[in-house]
């Protein structure tokens, strides 16, 4: 049986509620500074010419990374489509699903089903849906059946936790193994979240996640005062895309085009030269060649906290 077969839905989850600010007001939390072992920083790149086709092909002789402005040594390079053993990808739908999206949510439904059914062997998903509260699939899995089960099962209504929700897929998908991506649908301007939209971009900024956001138009009236700024920020921090399409109908064809990005990238690694003081460090990958550097895009995440993990205290015997 392939994973694409189907299986039996005995198992089937429904989206769980995860937190609803409508009825627990909280106060919205410090920025956090996620703490990790800094021995070894992971870097995704993404490399495209001006056709946007991925670039191929690429070693460590073709790039040159900075942490800072100081040169680092790439100890690790591979292309996640080239041969050897596959990366993992962890991805976390984030689905709007407030009373805007009532016109809207066939079409949304039948898009994220067809991005889930383009995952490969070895990935793994989970679902997460938001109005004034939000509600996760469960644990990550390789079940897409599952998975389409649950984003078939959701109905619009209600206000715009997309802070929140945000959030809570960060936190859900920073222990993953290998590469992590969050994909956000949203067509309208947060209403209902406890935290801010500062606070959500710090946390991405410290989650080594991709993040890809679709902003939906819809009503103008509906959209408010638009989050344009909040979505680049947060594709622009992590190394992912925005997109703002007029046409529900495009839907399908983005979708498809961050599931192509998400198999195509280069995944590099390097030990930094300065020891962890819990700065804010930037990340710079340049080519090489200055006719690459003309031709090519690279996209990575910014920066990371480097914040050496505090080690559990000794167990008295």
């Amino acid at each position: 049986m392939t994973r694409f077969q189907k299986v039996s839905l005995a198992a089937v989850g429904l989206l769980l509620p995860v937190a609803s600010s409508a009825q627990v007001p909280q106060p919205t939390p410090p920025p956090f500074v996620l703490e990790v072992d800094v021995n070894v920083v992971s870097v995704t790149a993404v490399i495209f010419d001006k056709g946007g086709r991925f670039v191929k092909g690429l070693g460590t002789k073709d790039v040159q990374l900075f942490e800072d402005g100081v040169k680092q040594e790439v100890t690790y390079f591979r292309e996640a489509s080239g041969e050897g053993e596959k990366i993992p990808l962890s991805v976390v739908l984030v689905l709007d699903t407030s009373g805007s999206m009532v016109p809207n949510m066939r079409f949304l439904q039948e898009a994220a089903g067809n991005f889930l059914y383009k995952l490969e062997e070895g990935d793994s998903a989970m679902v997460v849906s938001f109005n004034e509260s939000v509600k996760g699939s469960g644990e990550f899995t390789e079940d897409v059946d599952r998975l389409e089960q649950a984003i078939n099962g959701l109905q619009a209504w209600g206000g715009t936790s997309l802070y929140d929700s945000v959030h809570y897929a960060l936190g859900r998908v920073k222990d993953q193994p290998g590469r992590k991506a969050v994909v956000v649908f949203s067509d309208g301007a947060d209403t209902t979240s406890s935290m801010n939209d500062q606070a959500v971009v710090d946390y991405a900024k410290a989650v080594e996640a991709t993040i890809y956001i679709i902003g939906f138009r819809g009503s103008p009236a509906l959209f408010g005062s638009s989050p344009k700024g909040f979505y680049r920020k947060l594709a622009d921090e992590t190394g992912g895309a925005f997109f703002f399409p007029d046409k529900v109908g495009e839907l399908n064809k983005i979708f498809t085009e961050i599931s192509n990005e998400l198999k195509n990238h280069y995944l590099l690694s390097y030990s930094p030269l300065r020891a962890p003081d819990g700065s804010y460090r930037a990340i710079t990958l340049k080519l090489v060649s200055p006719e690459a550097a003309k031709s090519y895009e690279v996209r990575v995440r910014k920066g990371y906290f480097a914040v050496k993990r505090s080690r559990p205290p000794a167990k008295r015997r």
